[in-house]
């Protein structure tokens, strides 16, 4: 899986990533975007996360966006989801995420 990791604005932080977001691939894609939290200079207000390329999200990929968004949620930030495909929105829906996850 290709993630890439940019700043944008202020206090943002952009994701694009490329493939499957499985068991294999979840975990490269949850530490690249935690480290880059991390190591921000000025604490991320917001990541967006761009899944125009991503073809497939499975139960352990939900878990690594669900872990972000709590780290998001205790430095009193926002994560928003762009350009998600309705098959994956669909994914989001069947777990309730959409009822807190910003979905575009």
């Amino acid at each position: 899986m290709d993630v890439s990791v940019k700043p944008f604005g202020l206090s943002g932080l952009k994701v694009k990533a490329e493939g499957r977001l499985d068991l294999e691939n979840a975990v490269v894609f949850g530490t690249t975007v935690k480290n880059a939290i991390a190591d921000s200079d000025e604490p991320v207000q917001e990541l967006v996360i761009d899944f125009e390329k991503i073809e497939f999200i499975s139960s352990f990929g939900l878990k690594v966006i669900l872990e972000l968004y709590k780290c998001m949620k205790e430095q009193e930030g926002t994560l928003k989801l762009v350009n998600v495909s309705e098959q994956i929105k669909n994914s989001f829906r069947m777990v309730g995420f959409d009822k807190f996850l910003e979905l575009d």
